[in-house]
């Protein structure tokens, strides 16, 4: 039974005029895989990713996460899921300015209702795995945007999620750090088994997955 699966998926949005995102996608993912959604903006590569992590909803079709229809759950429902089965990692991070490092990492078991002890051991051992124990205690602002996107990945697999999504990961960082993160990633994929999904027009992404669904004009090219 594959991990994720998407059938027939059209995403039309109608703010007066009518713009289809995405036009019947059909396509599954199986635990463990590490692959990126590859295409030029405007592609509906950023649309796909949202609809894979119930951030948005499809107009038709269905998606389906270890054969469960997801698209069909109430809201409340799909935050627990998102909170217990999904890990995201943005192209503008999206930490708690007013948290340190390691506050941040922990906030999903804040969520959770995790005990304080064990939320902190947690997020110390998970800033350790990306290389920022030492800057646990300081704030985003304190941080570049590399450590910032370390914390990021930190916070998105501390709860050992079954799959990580990356909105174009490595969008504002420069090549050295860039190379630096994927293959920080692409090690926990091998370590933990943990499944990755990018999007990215980004060479260095895309020559690191395993593979790679390109998209053009919301339908997938085969």
């Amino acid at each position: 039974m594959a991990l994720i699966e998407l059938k027939d998926v059209t995403k039309v949005y109608d703010g007066g005029l009518e713009v289809r995102a995405l036009s019947r996608v059909s396509f599954s993912i199986e635990a463990g895989e590490f692959t990126a959604i590859a295409g030029p903006s405007g592609s509906g590569k950023s649309t796909l990713l949202n609809i894979v992590g119930t951030l948005d909803a499809p107009t038709q079709g269905e998606v389906f996460f270890e054969g469960r229809p997801i698209s069909r759950l109430s809201e409340n429902e799909l935050a627990d899921f998102r909170l217990r089965s999904l890990g995201f990692i943005f192209q503008a991070y999206n930490l708690i300015g007013v948290l340190s490092a390691v506050e941040n990492v922990e906030y999903v078991f804040v969520l959770q209702g995790t005990a304080k002890e064990e939320r902190r051991r947690r997020a110390s051992e998970a800033l350790r795995r990306v290389g920022l124990e030492a800057e646990a205690d300081r704030r985003p602002d304190l941080l570049s945007g590399g450590q910032q996107q370390r914390v990021a990945i930190a916070r998105a697999i501390v709860h050992r999620p079954k799959v990580v999504l990356a909105d174009e990961p490595t969008a504002n960082l420069d090549s050295k750090t860039a190379e630096s993160l994927l293959d920080l990633m692409l090690e926990l994929n091998g370590e933990s088994g943990v499944t990755f999904v990018f999007s990215s027009h980004d060479e260095r992404v895309l020559s690191r997955a395993r593979r790679v669904l390109r998209i053009r004009d919301g339908s997938i090219e085969s």
